[in-house]
């Protein structure tokens, strides 16, 4: 018979170490096959921006950087989950628990950092586009991603230099932090600075985007009844960019909120009060977070889809974009070429070409 999982500590150990073949098997081959289709799917994207030069755009970085934060998942935190639930305990040194409590804080801390740079871009390209224009260009935000990148590693080693420790969770199967009382005040102050503080920043900015968004679309209708087929694409391709990025946002935190409803439930018991399904539950919906971004996005960008579509059919990569040709790459960082900003500009040329008209009628 399979044995009854409460919820102390011990009784999780217990619990985890005296599981039934059936839910063994069951339970390793969830972990092994989502571990396999994350890998592919943070592969998928990766080589889909390698291949295709119409991806490689300064709005795509975002995207590439979601897709490494799952490739690194899926490469270096979910395998050492796989082994706990095959053998029912840690199958590695202290050391190798620590890095995965480690890297599975700082891909958390740097995945809602990404979030937060797409929700200042979408906001930024609705309001104040001439500002975007200027200061949204791919050497820019590739920057602004690699700070946050650098922040996410150091703001976990906090946790360390206060005496806390990585210990295994046996209801999650992974290794997460082990806050000390003394430290614990400290600990949420922090955990406060860079989550709570963030997602409002994601409302407030999507918020605003989406208004802006929403008062352009009447000038929208009076731009389709006049045929100006080029205010109205750029309208149309902003609204979609922002759609996509609040989906990838939306599916990602859809799958956290069960294990930060687990924390809060341990928080205020104070002890490891749900059963051990609930809390492995809660890994697993994580895993699947990682697998959903590519079908995300190829629901909602046409150009990643046919690339998909052409990795998946083992199809060689189009000559399209940037890099096709030497001429190509020089006037990549030239805005009037670059698809974000091509329409703002055709814009300002079709209202000087009005302004001769109109002088040279007079």
């Amino acid at each position: 018979m399979c044995a009854q999982q409460d919820g102390s500590p011990s009784d999780l150990q217990t619990a985890l170490h005296n599981r039934c073949t059936e839910v063994v098997v069951t339970e390793s081959l969830t972990s092994g096959c989502l571990t396999i289709a994350a890998i592919l799917s943070g592969f998928i994207v990766c080589l889909a921006i390698y291949r295709n030069g119409r991806l490689r755009y300064a709005i795509h970085m975002y995207i590439l950087s979601y897709a490494i934060v799952d490739l690194v998942m899926s490469l270096l935190v979910m395998p050492f989950t796989l082994g706990v639930l095959m053998k029912g305990k840690w199958i590695s040194s202290d050391s190798a628990c620590r890095f995965q409590g480690y890297a599975i804080s700082v891909l958390g801390i740097l995945t809602l950092f990404t979030m937060t740079l797409t929700a200042i871009d979408r906001y930024m390209a609705s309001t104040h586009q001439a500002n975007y224009l200027t200061f949204f260009k791919r050497k820019y935000v590739c920057a602004a991603v690699a700070v946050c990148w650098l922040v996410s590693f150091a703001v976990p080693l906090s946790f360390t230099f206060d005496g806390n420790n990585f210990v295994l969770h046996p209801g999650y199967a992974v290794c997460r932090e082990e806050v000390k009382r003394e430290s614990y005040l400290r600990a949420s102050i922090l955990k406060l600075i860079v989550v709570v503080m963030p997602l409002v920043a994601i409302a407030t900015c999507y918020c605003r985007a989406g208004a802006n968004l929403q008062k352009t679309y009447v000038n929208a209708e009076r731009w389709a009844q006049e045929e100006r087929r080029e205010k109205i694409n750029s309208w149309k391709e902003e609204e979609g960019k922002t759609r996509l990025f609040a989906a990838l946002i939306l599916g990602t935190l859809l799958f956290w909120v069960p294990t930060s409803v687990c924390d809060i439930a341990d928080a205020f018991t104070h002890k490891q009060c749900l059963p051990r399904s609930v809390y492995l539950l809660c890994t697993l919906l994580v895993d699947v977070s990682c697998c959903v971004k590519p079908l995300i996005i190829a629901h909602m960008d046409e150009d990643y889809a046919i690339e998909f579509k052409r990795i998946l059919k083992l199809r060689k990569s189009r000559k399209v974009g940037i890099d096709s040709n030497v001429e190509g790459s020089k006037l990549e960082e030239d805005p009037k070429f670059m698809p974000e900003t091509r329409k703002y500009y055709c814009k300002m040329e079709e209202d000087e070409f009005n302004l001769k008209r109109e002088e040279s009628t007079v």
